[in-house]
């Protein structure tokens, strides 16, 4: 496939990750436990580390919120091993032969790999959060291959962003911005691992900033790539 090809499906399935993280507010049972559920506590329930973390995030068992917060995870877990975790992972794939133009060099490789990675990272995660809520009176076993998976997820994605920053500053059709932008998840996944309650939200910020402006690119290299053709010059 050639350069252009590949910013319409990174273009294509950036959008459809946005769609589906959207999505994920306008499930019933998230909005059910609107008022129950803080900003990030759906990554604090994947980065959690012992029973205390979860019962903050979900209550008491006997409180009100605690059973409609399960079941708002439940739902939001069920959607991101259907769909969020395999649309975000091909946009990872289809950005980095993007930014390489279809060329697969070693550092297109290695953000493949890392992407592959965190697919695999995030299904281990996600499959055991599922079993972590109907398990939350004796989670500890279940909690070591949540973090497991989630920790190696966020790594992986933090190095897709690195080699995908490496490929805006060495290829041929340099992104310097781009590349500035793609840098900022490994920091913010070094201070969520110093101290997730404090930093979990501004590693995801940095994601949400790198992922968009990735998304964003590969949209006006469409359309330049269009504009070059009808004109007849190399896009």
């Amino acid at each position: 496939m050639s350069g252009r090809l590949w910013a319409i499906a990174a273009a294509v399935t950036g959008l459809a990750t946005v769609g589906i993280t959207v999505a994920f507010t306008l499930l019933p049972e998230a909005r059910a436990a609107a008022v129950c559920m803080p900003a990030g506590a759906v990554v604090q329930f994947e980065l959690a580390r012992n029973a205390a973390d979860l019962a903050t995030i979900f209550g008491a068992p006997e409180s009100p919120c605690h059973a409609l917060t399960v079941t708002a995870m439940d739902a939001i877990n069920t959607l991101d091993t259907r769909a969020f975790i395999p649309t975000y992972s091909f946009f990872c794939i289809c950005a980095a032969l993007f930014l390489s133009g279809g060329v697969v060099r070693p550092l297109t490789l290695a953000a493949i790999a890392a992407a592959l990675a965190a697919l695999a990272g995030d299904y281990l995660e996600t499959i055991t959060l599922l079993r972590t809520t109907h398990a939350l009176d004796a989670p500890n076993d279940l909690l070591v291959q949540s973090q497991l998976g989630a920790w190696s997820k966020f790594g992986a994605l933090a190095m897709h962003a690195f080699f995908c920053a490496g490929l805006c500053f060495f290829e041929t059709k340099r992104r310097p911005i781009l590349g500035m932008l793609l840098l900022l998840p490994l920091p913010g996944f070094a201070l969520a691992a110093y101290d997730h309650i404090a930093f979990a939200n501004i590693m995801n910020l940095a994601f949400a900033v790198a992922w968009i402006a990735l998304m964003v690119m590969a949209i006006v290299s469409v359309f330049t790539g269009s504009r070059a053709a009808l004109a007849g010059q190399p896009a």
